[in-house]
């Protein structure tokens, strides 16, 4: 039987399920090991394993942020076939023998092709998980790409979230790039209008809020990955120092963050308003911003947003665990 394996390889975080069962999380984080016997022998739990593939040895997940030179998907780029492979590969039971179907921020063909080349195949790689060492073999026939917000709206439109009659401004804001798309389904799902801004996720928050006066004076080079982390945990400090606190300018931060957001995202679809309906948030990011839009006219974010572009490509009507957070 072929399987599937649906993967959503975000700039935060990497959602993924084998047919449409479980979905698997783990943080968009990747160290190359190769070269550090500490990071090989140090623990491996199942949301942050190490992958040993040919003569590289990856370790992913929150806990490859411990090292020196740990790359994340917001800043490394998360097409990048040194990132997607592992990642699939982590995320692939032993034996699977299927297709991949991936979400994607853009129609890329160049890119693509790259991401097939490097990922069809059968691929031999050890993976280091929750205290064991699996030789594992996975034959990967296929990709297939659809565009992640693309995804999220018709998750919205089949699902009874949005009514047929609707004409939805979709806003996904991830942790990088924040993709828009106008769209209807009177005649089949169908987008009138899509535009995509890089580096204007929630990426360009924790930017903000490390560029202000306050975490500036602290004379510390703080990483972005680690804000991203305190902002998605609800905290307000970065790092176990509570000294570093970022609390007092945090609302300041997120309101001129999301003024910018509107500001872009109306003045682009300005042609296309006259006939929208509704503003649907999705994504990560429409959790910093929930309480600052929600129930407030057309504005509607859908359940779960971080989960509802995955939740699309796997044609899902309902809701599945998620595991391993």
């Amino acid at each position: 039987m072929d399987n599937n394996l649906y993967a959503d390889i975000g700039n935060y975080s990497v959602l993924a399920s084998v047919d449409g069962n479980d979905i698997f999380q783990m943080r968009s984080l990747i160290y190359d090991t190769t070269y550090n016997s500490e990071c090989q022998n140090n623990i491996h739990p199942i949301e942050s394993p190490m992958i040993e593939l040919g003569a590289k040895k990856y370790k992913l997940g929150f806990l490859a942020s411990k090292f020196d030179g740990f790359l994340s998907a917001a800043e490394f780029g998360k097409s990048k076939t040194e990132l997607i492979l592992p990642i699939l590969l982590a995320n692939s039971p032993s034996g699977f023998d299927g297709t991949v179907k991936l979400l994607v921020p853009n129609d890329d063909i160049s890119t693509q092709k790259f991401i097939k080349s490097a990922v069809i195949g059968t691929h031999e790689y050890k993976l280091y998980s929750d205290g064991t060492v699996i030789d594992t073999v996975v034959s990967y026939n296929d990709v297939t790409f659809e565009r992640e917000t693309d995804a999220a709206a018709r998750y919205a439109f089949f699902t009874g979230i949005l009514d047929a009659e609707d004409v939805a401004l979709v806003i996904d804001i991830g942790g990088g790039t924040i993709n828009v798309v106008v769209c209807d389904v009177e005649n089949g799902f169908y987008v009138r209008y899509r535009n995509s801004y890089p580096n204007q996720g929630g990426i360009n928050l924790v930017q903000t809020i490390l560029a202000t006066d306050l975490v500036r004076g602290y004379g510390k080079n703080f990483e972005v990955s680690k804000v991203m982390d305190a902002i998605t945990r609800g905290e307000r400090t970065i790092g176990r120092n509570r000294d570093y606190t970022f609390e007092p300018i945090y609302n300041d931060c997120v309101d001129q963050w999301l003024k910018a957001i509107l500001s872009k995202v109306m003045a682009s679809v300005d042609k296309q308003l006259d006939d929208v309906t509704r503003i649907v948030w999705t994504g990560g990011g429409a959790e910093i911003i929930r309480h600052k839009i929600i129930n407030k006219g057309m504005h509607l974010i859908l359940p779960e947003p971080q989960l509802a572009n995955l939740y699309g490509l796997m044609g899902q009507t309902k809701t599945q665990p998620l595991i391993a957070a």
